[in-house]
């Protein structure tokens, strides 16, 4: 996941009918379980409500059934909070149905339960901002920049030839040691809430 810039992703577990989202860890060693906010909670919670509503199980629609994965219980180096602190990658962990260990004539009925909600969740990764990172007088994608939304204290970076996104659309703002930045033509497409960024040109500062 570091050497390839992964958008989304999430776990699937077994044992409970929760979808929890980062941090997965408590701020305070000590404690079992205490909420601890990424700072982009609001598209977790997102996120995880976009998994929880489609499933067909009763019970993740009757109860909501998303956390914050340290109010639940803390888990220590957990997959989600790697993704969200070291990659690009959004991740939450589904845990899909009370029965830890469902047998195999069961697996058919799991999926389609589950089906719709995996479909729904994966067409997120076309929600927010995406574009490409150019070099102003070359056209050249610059690998390695760092995106920033204002008023979220989580950067991201582009890949290899230049390609960036965020999950936000206000306050846009890029920058590379060195360099100076602007950024060009953001816009609504088709009129909903799905924004393009076609370009963010960097040049030398």
């Amino acid at each position: 996941m570091q050497r390839y810039p992964f958008v989304l992703s999430a776990n699937l577990h077994g044992g409970e009918l929760v979808v929890t989202y980062p941090f997965d860890m408590t701020r305070t060693y000590w404690k079992a379980q205490e909420l601890t906010p990424t700072a982009d909670d609001g598209v977790f919670r997102w996120l995880a409500t976009v998994y929880r509503r489609l499933c067909h199980y009763d019970d993740f629609t009757r109860f909501g059934n998303i956390i914050n994965g340290a109010n639940w219980h803390t888990v220590p180096g957990s997959m989600n909070d790697f993704s969200y602190l070291h990659t690009n990658c959004f991740e939450i962990t589904v845990e899909l149905s009370c029965d830890k260990f469902p047998h195999a004539s069961e697996l058919p009925a799991e999926w389609e339960n589950n089906r719709e909600s995996l479909l729904l969740y994966m067409e997120q990764v076309h929600r927010g901002i995406k574009g490409v990172v150019r070099d102003r007088d070359t056209e050249q994608g610059i690998a390695n920049a760092i995106i920033s939304v204002d008023g979220i204290n989580h950067d991201i970076r582009t890949g290899t030839v230049g390609r960036g996104w965020g999950w936000d659309q206000n306050g846009i703002r890029g920058w590379k040691w060195g360099w100076g930045w602007e950024w060009d033509k953001v816009g609504n497409r088709d009129g909903d809430k799905n924004v393009v960024g076609e370009r963010m040109e960097l040049g030398m500062g």
